[in-house]
This record gives structure tokens, sequence and C-alpha cells, in this order.
């Protein structure tokens, strides 16, 4: 990934997406105005921090993308499956539809997410000039979210899972993810015998690799470009927000992307 740094925001972009045809980043924690557990870029509005510092946190974040305020489309992410495309900006007074995939072919429309462990994929088809962000935590994982988009884009847009380009961006990793028994059963139960090798146990816990899960899904449904970010949330609090490392108490940080 290449780092770049604006106005005390710094962000970054993934190497196989194309500068030409699409804006993109992945915003850091660094340079917003919430102070606390949600220094300083929080994007979240939902978690306790004061609704005035994140609004001037995304009004900043939509100037230094070069994009207005007013294109952005987001929704309220459920850690379910469904995906929405959006042909318009979300009107302020509209209340967020929930899902946990959003896809667009309309450049006017600037696509917004937030994460603080979960999976961001990020989705590409330079073909048929469309792109889009999936929010994949273990639930949505579990739920092959993954195939679910290059499933729905195929259907709304004509789009290959063999031009699709996807980036995985910063979230928790294996050797940090720690989860329950009950998780690998559910797992086991939905993917079989080879839901086993994104488990490993160290000592007395159970650790779930959401990297390796998600690209092994993108790769079953036939996309052969994917590029990890390999930042890992939890081990690096300065450059991102981890609801578990942080034990819930924390902000959110923000994926943006849009068709030039």
């Amino acid at each position: 990934m290449r780092q770049f740094q604006q106005e005390g925001l710094i962000y970054y972009k993934f190497d196989s997406f194309d500068d030409d045809a699409l804006d993109h980043a992945i915003f850091s924690r660094k340079g917003g105005s919430s102070k606390g557990p949600y220094a300083s870029l929080n994007l979240g509005g939902t978690n306790g921090d004061d609704p005035s510092a994140v609004l001037a946190n995304h009004k900043k974040l939509f100037k230094v993308f070069g994009r207005p305020y007013s294109s952005r489309f987001d929704v309220w992410q459920v850690h379910g499956k469904t995906i929405l495309f959006s042909e318009a900006p979300r009107p302020p007074e509209r209340k967020h539809p929930p899902a946990d995939g959003i896809f667009t072919d309309k450049p006017e429309v600037t696509l917004i997410m937030r994460f603080a462990d979960c999976v961001p994929l990020l989705f590409h088809d330079p073909a048929r000039k469309v792109v889009g962000i999936v929010h994949a935590g273990w639930q949505g994982t579990l739920l092959c979210i993954g195939a679910e988009a290059v499933s729905a884009i195929h259907q709304r847009y004509g789009s290959l899972a063999s031009d699709l380009r996807v980036g995985l961006g910063p979230s928790i990793c294996g050797k940090c993810y720690q989860v329950g028994q009950e998780v690998r059963q559910q797992f086991l139960k939905a993917w079989g015998a080879e839901a086993d090798q994104f488990f490993a146990t160290r000592g007395s816990g159970l650790y779930l690799d959401l990297w390796g899960a998600n690209e092994y899904v993108l790769r079953q449904a036939g996309v052969q470009q994917i590029e990890n970010s390999g930042f890992c949330s939890a081990e690096n609090l300065d450059a991102w927000y981890s609801y578990r490392k942080e034990k819930g108490i924390t902000g959110r940080f923000a994926v943006v992307i849009a068709l030039k």
C-alpha cells in the first residue's frame, strides 16, 4: 500500500487500484477532532463520541478526499450479508439503510464505511466501472459476504469475477483475533472441514484468521486479483481503532471509494 498525508490526515491506497479510474482511501485514526478513547479521526456516530467532533471529522475527511460531503452514501452496518446499490447520495434526512455491502456505478456517489477490527473489502471492476465496499466481521465472513457481493454485482452490472480487483484493508489479524469454540462450530457447520484451516490454537486460546477466510471466499467465487494491506488494527493502535483491543470503547476509521 501507498501512504499519503494531507492536512494532518494519514491515508493509504492499494497499489493494485488504478488512480486514473477511481479515488479511494483508507484513513487512519490520526488528524481529527475527537478526544479521549475516540482520538482522533473517529467517523463513528453511535459509539459515545461528541457528535460535533464526529461531524467535523467527516467534513475534514471529505475535504482531503476531494469530494463533496453531500456526495456520500453510507449504511447501518449490521453484520449480515445484504448488498445495496446506490444510484445517488443518501439525503441527510433519510435514515441509514441496514446493509454490509454497498456498490455504485455512478461517479457522483462517494461510498463510505466505518471499521474497527472487521475486514474492509474494497472492490473495483475496471471493465464495468463499478466500485464497492464490503464489511466482513466473523459473521459476515461466515455468511460468505465476499461471494455474495461478487454474485450481486454480476447480476446488477454484469461484472465478471475475473475482472475484479479486491483489497483487504486494515483489520484484526489471525494472531490477535481470539474467538470461542462456538464460532468454530458455526464455521464447521457452514463450511465443512475446510473451515479448520482458518483456526489456530495457541495455549488455551482459539484464533480465527479473517484475512485468510475472506481471501478463500473470494477465490472460491472466482476473484483472482486480491491485495491484502497486512495492517493489523489490534497491533497498531496508534494508526487504527480496534474494538477488541480497546474493549469496545473506541472510534471507527473510514474507508471511502468513488469512480472518477
